[in-house]
């Protein structure tokens, strides 16, 4: 990244307000890149079981099969919806998603 010196004490009021609009535009631009996906809901194994009306054997068979990815944290297991609807769009728990 190429760095821009902006001297500030030999412009106008109004060249100073045209580069802070430009940075403004630059920064709303990086901050939509960089925002964070909100859409990512992770569910406990208990809500995966009540949404999709499945038994902890079968839930526990899919994460072993890779069917659903589970994610650990500490001794928690989650799930992703978006990941869940992805996986099984298409089976027949597809009408629950």
């Amino acid at each position: 990244m190429t760095e821009k010196i902006l001297q500030v004490s030999e412009m106008s009021s109004a060249d100073i307000l045209k580069q802070f609009m430009a940075m403004n535009k630059k920064l709303s631009e990086l901050a939509e890149y960089v925002k964070p996906n909100n859409s990512a809901t992770l569910l406990s194994p208990r809500e995966v079981m009540d949404w999709l009306s499945i038994s902890p054997p079968t839930l526990n068979e899919w994460a072993k099969k890779g069917i659903l990815n589970r994610y650990k944290l500490g001794n928690r297991a989650f799930y992703k919806k978006e990941e869940i609807m992805a996986n099984l769009d298409g089976t027949k728990y597809a009408d629950k998603l």
